[in-house]
Parts: structure tokens; sequence; C-alpha cells
């Protein structure tokens, strides 16, 4: 019997090129290939309505079918009301028994560093992290460490991420929009409480130090590395590269612009790095940190994990996605998009052969 899996997506319409090159290594699988929005699930039924992949025309076609045995998660969800919904119906899928997901995700940035700061393997590479619970923790931190940053507990892509610096003139406050650096300078306290307060309360939001990853033109940098399981359900480097934001900026998203380049000619163009072991801490990393995070949390298929590399050449897990985006991969080394399009197929029979794993009751994304 075929596997029939199913890609879960908030619009399954607009497709992404990922889903058709999917789609068109499904024939090699044999695998039923559907897509679907979570909230395009008939009520009173075990069925949905979406999109079925026949492999004898070559196309996508309309469909009402069975909820297929085996999902991947590809949602991405916003503040409105349908992403929130969204949330809610994926969740109660991920509980139910009949049903395999490739990968069950990571809770919020929140419980990930509370989780994995008491595991020894991880903690030292993880920067202390405070919740921002009121103004006076920010300010006990600013007053701390003097350039801190504030990221949303629930966030992606380097949304509502705020520099905030004590400087002499006051307290320079720095965030990105639209792609652009907007930095507001308070020489008033208490304007800069009311502005922290009504901040507070749009987001939770996660206080770290400012760690120092400027290159020598003073543009922010980090490693992303792609992690997917093989046909055997063990974990592979896929690929590595280096993004690099804007001169004096906070991000260094792609979604904001960042620039991209391999990690070895960054490796070439930073002679003065002790490259043997920055590459073994990262390595050492990689190959423990997937198997922490199953073990802590729940099952996964891939993995976009993010380092900073500091000046002073230490190094700490910035991020962990358990749904990352495939463009660093698709620039840097387009040969490997298709081995990225097989790899959710290939993990799906290698499930569908070996039965799924146990998972833990643990609130993801």
């Amino acid at each position: 019997m075929p596997d029939k899996l199913g890609i879960l997506t908030l619009d399954p319409a607009s497709r992404q090129e990922y889903f058709d090159q999917m789609a068109h290594e499904s024939k090699k699988y044999g695998t039923d290939l559907y897509s679907f929005s979570p909230l395009d699930l008939l009520p009173g039924t075990q069925k949905a309505k979406g999109l079925h992949f026949d492999t004898a025309s070559g196309i996508w076609k309309e469909e009402v079918f069975q909820i297929p045995e085996f999902l991947y998660d590809r949602c991405f969800y916003g503040e409105d009301q349908p992403s929130k919904d969204a949330k809610k119906i994926v969740a109660w899928l991920k509980e139910r028994k009949d049903l395999t997901f490739l990968g069950y995700g990571l809770p919020n940035k929140a419980m990930l560093y509370d989780r994995l700061k008491e595991i020894p393997e991880i903690s030292p590479y993880l920067p202390e992290t405070v919740k921002a619970d009121s103004t006076g923790t920010v300010l006990r931190e600013l007053n701390k460490y003097l350039s801190i940053i504030l990221k949303p507990a629930n966030g992606a892509h380097g949304y509502a991420v705020y520099s905030l610096e004590k400087r002499t003139g006051g307290l320079l406050v720095s965030t990105t929009k639209n792609g652009s650096l907007i930095s507001r300078n308070f020489d008033r306290l208490d304007q800069f409480q009311a502005w922290l307060n009504q901040l507070l309360g749009k987001h939770d939001f996660l206080i770290q130090a400012r760690i120092d990853n400027m290159d020598r033109k003073n543009r922010p940098f980090d490693l992303r590395i792609f992690l997917q399981k093989d046909s055997r359900g063990e974990w592979q480097e896929v690929a590595r590269g280096i993004r690099t934001g804007m001169e004096n900026g906070i991000l260094t998203n792609l979604s904001a612009g960042a620039s991209l380049s391999t990690y070895e000619n960054w490796q070439r163009e930073t002679p003065h790095f002790n490259h043997v072991y920055i590459s073994q801490e990262i390595s050492d990393i990689i190959s423990t940190l997937p198997a922490v995070l199953e073990e802590t949390f729940q099952p996964l298929f891939e993995l976009g994990i993010d380092l900073l590399i500091a000046g002073d050449q230490s190094i700490w897990i910035l991020d962990i996605n358990s749904k990352p985006g495939r463009k660093m991969v698709s620039l840097l080394h387009p040969e490997k998009t298709g081995q990225m399009a097989e790899a959710p197929l290939a993990y799906c029979r290698h499930l569908q052969e070996t039965g799924s794993c146990a998972r833990a009751n643990i609130e993801t994304v």
C-alpha cells in the first residue's frame, strides 16, 4: 500500500516550488502526495479538502480526501485569527494516535531555553536569557550589560527584534522594518519606560545580552546550518552558510535583506580566527543537539540551527528552528534542492517501515 503524505500549509493554493519538487519526486517513492490547510478539514468527517498530486498528469488537482496517515507540518503562523485557529487544529492533529507527523516541532523560545539550560552538553553554548516580565527587569538587564537584545518568545524571521543600548546621552533603541534600520534615542527615562510598557503589552519578550558578532565592516553575521533526517532516520547536514546583515544592523535574516556566503569562503576571509577550534566546536554542537532536542521534547525531521561566532571566538546557539526555510540552501547549493525535496518522502517511507516513535506531550509550534 503506497504511503499517503499530506503537506500542511496555511495556503495550499499558492504552492511553493519546494512542494512541486516533492511532488515530482513522489512517483519514485510510490507516495500519494496531498496538500491542504488545517482550516480545510471537513467537520464531522475524517476528510479534508485540498490538493492531490496526480502523478499520471503531473498536476495538482482539487479533491476531498481522507486525512493522510503521515503529515508534514509546514504551517507558519501570524497573529491573525485564522493562524490562531489553524495552530489549535494542528495541535489536535498531533495528539491523534492514528496520525504520524514527520516532525512534531519545538516549543517557544522561552520553554526551549528553560529546558536546554539544564542539559550540561548544551548549556555552555546558550546565551543567558531572561523573560522580559516588566520594565524593571529590562532596565536591570540593561544596566548590567549596557547593550541588550529584546526578541519575541514566539517570534520568527527577525520580527519585532529590538536592540537597546545605554549611552551617555540616553537610551538608544533600534529595530529593523522593511529592510531598513530604524533608531530612536530617549533622553528621558520616563519616556523610554512609557514606550517599553506599550511594547511589552504586545508580545512576550526575552532579553539577552548583545554578543559581539560584528565583522570588520561592522556588520552582524551568523552561521545557519540546515539538517534533515535521511532514509534511515539519521541526521545529516545538508548545508551551512554565513548570513551577513547590514552595516551597524541587528538582524542576519535573509528576509531582512542579509547577504549569503559559503562557510568555506568565510573561513578564507577570516584568517585571524582559529578555524580548527571553531569547526570542532560546531561539529560537537551539531552532533549532540538534534538528539538532545528529541530526547527532551519530541521527534523531529529537520532543523535550522543558527550559531553566533563572537569576536572572542566563543560559539553561541542563537536560535533553533524546526521549520527552517530553504532559501539558504537553494542559493548556495542549488544542486541540493532535489535532495531536500526527496528527504521528506524518504523519511516518510522509513517511518512507515519502522513505525512511529513515542511522543512527549509538549506544546510546540
